[in-house]
């Protein structure tokens, strides 16, 4: 079940909600321009890029627009961390049981 969101990660929601936001504004791109490139409604985008809330397909397709969807999906790749570049000499399980 979710609890309370925390903190950490809250503040990492308006962070990037801010970044994308000024991406946005850095490329002259209006809140509406940027819905309908996104095929989103306007108060999702706003609430998107204000709060950073949302749901993670809308962030993406809003990442994509702002020519930042390469840049996230390269962040989130486990060989770029230090665990992850250990562990890739090792035989790693499709699925972790507990």
């Amino acid at each position: 079940m979710a609890g309370r969101t925390p903190i950490p990660v809250s503040r990492a929601m308006r962070q990037v909600a801010a970044h994308l936001d000024l991406a946005r504004r850095q490329q002259r791109i209006t809140m509406e321009l940027l819905a309908e490139r996104a095929n989103l409604s306007v108060p999702t985008v706003r609430r998107l890029l204000s709060e950073g809330a949302g749901t993670f397909e809308n962030f993406l397709r809003v990442a994509r627009i702002l020519g930042m969807l390469d840049g996230i999906v390269g962040a989130t790749d486990p060989l770029r961390t230090p665990i992850g570049r250990a562990r890739a000499e090792q035989d790693v399980p499709k699925r972790v049981r507990g």
